[in-house]
Order: C-alpha cells, then sequence, then structure tokens
C-alpha cells in the first residue's frame, strides 16, 4: 500500500461525486464507507490487527450488467481502475494495482457464474522504498448465495511459505508479488473445507478469527470520526482535514492499550481540545501493505476495455507470452525484456 493510504482529499471526492438512485441512500452509504475505511485504516496501521472482515454483494446496473459492489451500488473494480490512475499520474509505478486489478476481476467473473465457492487471494508486501511493510495480507474469501465474505488475515509469512500454501491449493506457478495479485486462488467447497475459517487452519494459523477490535476502537473514536465525517460532507478545506486525521490517529495511537483491552478512562474534554491537542503534530510514519483478472479467453482489446489504461507511446499495454501463455502488462511508457510470469524473453518488445 502506498504511503500516503488513507488519503482525506479522495474521501471528500468520492462523498461529492455525482450521485445515481436516491440521494439519502447514497449519501448514508457513502458515510459508512468513510467510517469503514477510517476504522480499516487504524486497524492496520495504528493498532496492527490480525483479522479484519466485510462483505460484498451482487449490483446490477441500468443496462442490465452485473458486477461486485459494497455499500453503494458502484463496482469494486472501479476503484483498482482508479488506484492504477492515480499511480500513473503521479509518475509511480502502477505494476502492484494492475495485478491488483486482473485479480479482482477474476474473483468477479468467477462470482458472476452463480456458484457458490472459496478462493484465496495473497498479497505479499512491495518494496520498502515505496512504502510496504514487512507484513503480507492473505485474503479469505468465501462465496455463498450470491454475496462475498473476505477475511484479511495479516502475517509475516516469506515469500517461500506463500508459495508452499498456495501449492497446496493450486498447480500455478508463483514467484512475485505481482503473480500472487494477479493470481487469485480459487477452491471448491468440500466437506473439509467448507468456509473462511478452515482455509485458514488448512495454512496452520491456529488462532481463531477476532475482529472485536472494531466495535472497541469505534466506541473510544465516535466522536472523533464524526467530526471527521462531517467535515468532509461540508467540504471542509483539506488542511483541516488532515488536522482532523492526525488527531485521530495520534490519540489512537495513545490510546492503543486502552482500546485493545477495551478498558476505557474517561476523556474529560471535549472533541475541539482533542483535536486541537493531538491534530497539533504527525504521527509517526508506518509501511504497509494490502490487496485484481480476466480469463485466458479474453482478448487483448477486452483486457484494454475492462482496464480503461489507454494505449502509451509504444501502442498496447497488454499482451499474451506465447512461452506460457500468462498476460503480461507493460508499465506505462516502458518494454519489457522478459515475460512478468516465467522470465521468457520472447515477450521482448
Amino acid at each position: 500500500m502506498p504511503k500516503e493510504a488513507f488519503n482525506v482529499g479522495f474521501e471528500t471526492a468520492n462523498y461529492h461525486r455525482p450521485i445515481q438512485g436516491d440521494a439519502s441512500t447514497v449519501f448514508k452509504a457513502r458515510e459508512q464507507e468513510i467510517r469503514n475505511n477510517l476504522l480499516r485504516y487504524l486497524g492496520e496501521y495504528r493498532l496492527a490487527v490480525k483479522f479484519d472482515e466485510f462483505y460484498y454483494q451482487q449490483g446490477i446496473d441500468f443496462f442490465g450488467q452485473r458486477y461486485i459492489r459494497a455499500e453503494e451500488d458502484n463496482p469494486i473494480r472501479e476503484k483498482f481502475k482508479n488506484a492504477i490512475r492515480q499511480k500513473e499520474a503521479g509518475g509511480l509505478s502502477s505494476k502492484r494495482e494492475v495485478a491488483e486489478c486482473l485479480g479482482f476481476e477474476k474473483i468477479e467473473q468467477r462470482f458472476l457464474q452463480g456458484d457458490d465457492f472459496l478462493f484465496l487471494w495473497i498479497s505479499p508486501p512491495g518494496r520498502k522504498e515505496d512504502g510496504y511493510g514487512d507484513y503480507s495480507f492473505n485474503f479469505l474469501g468465501e462465496v455463498k448465495d450470491r454475496k462475498v465474505r473476505v477475511i484479511p488475515y495479516r502475517n509475516e509469512l516469506s515469500m517461500q511459505k506463500h508459495k508452499e500454501i498456495a501449492g497446496m491449493f493450486s498447480n500455478e506457478r508463483f514467484e512475485t508479488d505481482i503473480d500472487f495479485l494477479a493470481h487469485p486462488i480459487f477452491i471448491e467447497k468440500s466437506e473439509d473445507t467448507n468456509s473462511a475459517e478452515d482455509i485458514l487452519i488448512s495454512i496452520g494459523e491456529k488462532e481463531a478469527v477476532d475482529t472485536s477490535w472494531r466495535n472497541k476502537l469505534e466506541t473510544r473514536l465516535a466522536s472523533l470520526i464524526d467530526i471527521f465525517i462531517n467535515a468532509v460532507k461540508s467540504n471542509t478545506p483539506e488542511s483541516e482535514l488532515k488536522r482532523i486525521k492526525r488527531a485521530i490517529e495520534n490519540f489512537t495511537i495513545e490510546e492503543k492499550t486502552q482500546i485493545s483491552l477495551g478498558e476505557f478512562k474517561p476523556v474529560n474534554f471535549g472533541t475541539k481540545y482533542l483535536v486541537d491537542k493531538y491534530g497539533s503534530y504527525a504521527p509517526p510514519v508506518v509501511g504497509g501493505s494490502c490487496g485484481s483478472s480476466s480469463s485466458k479467453s479474453d482478448t487483448l482489446m477486452d483486457f484494454q476495455s475492462k482496464l480503461n489504461l489507454g494505449n502509451d507511446k509504444y501502442g498496447e499495454r497488454t499482451f499474451e507470452c506465447p512461452e506460457c501463455g500468462k498476460t503480461n502488462v507493460r508499465p506505462k511508457d516502458e518494454l519489457l525484456k522478459n515475460c512478468q510470469h516465467c522470465n521468457s524473453s520472447k515477450v521482448a518488445c
């Protein structure tokens, strides 16, 4: 995940973008999305929680096209595409973002077939110089009755261990973080493996899934989170939003032990005092990690259309390797000497 993992400017732009459907329902969903984004960010970056949980479901657009959505009725895949555009607009490499987008589209395509299944999507950390931490996320997915339950499992497993885990469920060859991100592993349900928790047990994790931290965190930060959401709704200048965010982060850091235990000492000061006190200095910088594709039958034009990446000065950016048949995605305005999957030089262009 990039260093600016929670971008206050994005939250404002996302909340105030054009709406479709009932305004009251849409804005309520967007408020909840801000709350969820903030809690997940704090859970990963400031509390270092091991487990989280969230849900997706099916959406249908005006033309009858189906897709995966969250609270608001918009395709989740658009967020992955936006992440690519933002990276490239900043002149940064978007290799991981492209791989995530391809991987998510594979999950979405399987989901739209209508059957129940499990999946394991491994997200090893990227380069430290790009702001990534030392830990990975394994996303354990459970699809049932057209709903997707996802458990992000934070761990510090080595790349070799990730390969061994992948080998338990797939014959696919995984070498790099890009390989894992672009190729989620689909697991058929069985008597022994019927839930996300069963996958967790299979890969050797002994600790049970516990997401009670979320309610504890939200309870402790309720007034500060409400102030941030109201500031986003009222189009407050970004400088003030950043100050409120700093206050939320620094207060979370100071209260980390109490939040974990769920034992809160009374706060005898108003929320404005907390923002003034804790928003006056920057919290420590920490790295992080977070964790999208089409089937082989898709053509290059299909990839271009779905990802909306457009051509660069060298032409099309996606193509199949003649050696292994897997799809390569060129970084913008760069050429490849070797296949991103099998290292074959036959892709040289």
